[in-house]
């Protein structure tokens, strides 16, 4: 089993995810398509030679008739280089760019002990919600939400876990929470997410500890691999990349429309 079973694996597993219908692209491809509120999202997009305008210009006019923006994302290396231009010609615009990393069986360990860290998987509603101030903090750059902010998401985090949908683990420094993540369970290739250290314990060996953890309870569970995204020229990427994880493809989301959609 190697990373390109996994990259198989995981453009299935996209492809699962986008069942809904769409624009008819009769005689210029073919794509997959997913209806979130205002939003039509696209992907896998694979137009015939020389309709990549057209096929741009079917799914916008579908969108515009419908009052829907679109976010379209597109993966370097698996899909026509033509649609980019199309994409420029249609008024979108690029909002991320992001690695899909992979990594087939147990990450690779330091050498040498990291003094003061530990990790535990989240067992009790107070360790999600300690997870959750940290989250806050360190993408919301929110140092004090609210306890009704921690609550509610806490909450539908909780709730998750409980489903079975994902695990969520918290790392400790000196035992005291200073990081966490959590991965997918419900799908082939479980996705890590959410790999964050509050910015006062930052570069201590936290994440990579929380990840190294995380992965070996995956694999305990049968699954052979693990995946993530990382935008690209985060710093995060070297951390991926010394625990072992390869880059797959990059990927692009281009969007259309008004992002309040």
């Amino acid at each position: 089993m190697d990373l390109n079973a996994l990259a198989a694996a995981v453009y299935v597993q996209r492809q699962e995810r986008m069942v809904d219908s769409g624009p008819s692209l009769r005689g210029v491809g073919s794509a997959r398509f997913q209806i979130n509120g205002s939003l039509l999202s696209v992907g896998m997009a694979q137009p015939r030679p020389g309709k990549a305008d057209e096929f741009v210009g079917r799914v916008t006019r579908y969108a515009r008739e419908r009052w829907l923006g679109v976010s379209w994302t597109y993966i370097a290396g698996r899909e026509d280089p033509q649609l980019v231009a199309a994409f420029q010609s249609y008024g979108f615009h690029i909002r991320e760019s992001l690695l899909l990393m992979g990594r087939v069986g147990a990450l690779i360990e330091p050498t040498k002990p990291i003094s003061g860290v530990s990790i535990t998987p989240i067992r009790t509603f107070e360790e999600m919600q300690a997870y959750e101030r940290i989250s806050t903090w360190g993408f919301g750059n929110q140092p004090h939400p609210s306890r009704e902010q921690i609550l509610a998401r806490a909450r539908e985090r909780w709730d998750e876990q409980l489903a079975q949908w994902y695990h969520y683990y918290l790392g400790w420094l000196n035992r005291e929470p200073a990081g966490g993540a959590y991965v997918s369970l419900w799908e082939p290739v479980p996705t890590i997410y959410g790999v964050v250290t509050a910015p006062p314990s930052q570069r201590r060996g936290v994440a990579g500890q929380v990840m190294i953890r995380l992965v070996r309870d995956t694999l305990t569970r049968g699954f052979p691999w693990t995946c993530l995204y990382v935008a690209v020229g985060n710093p995060a990427e070297q951390l991926y990349h010394s625990l072992g994880y390869a880059t797959i493809w990059e990927q692009a989301s281009y969007q259309w429309g008004d992002p309040r959609w």
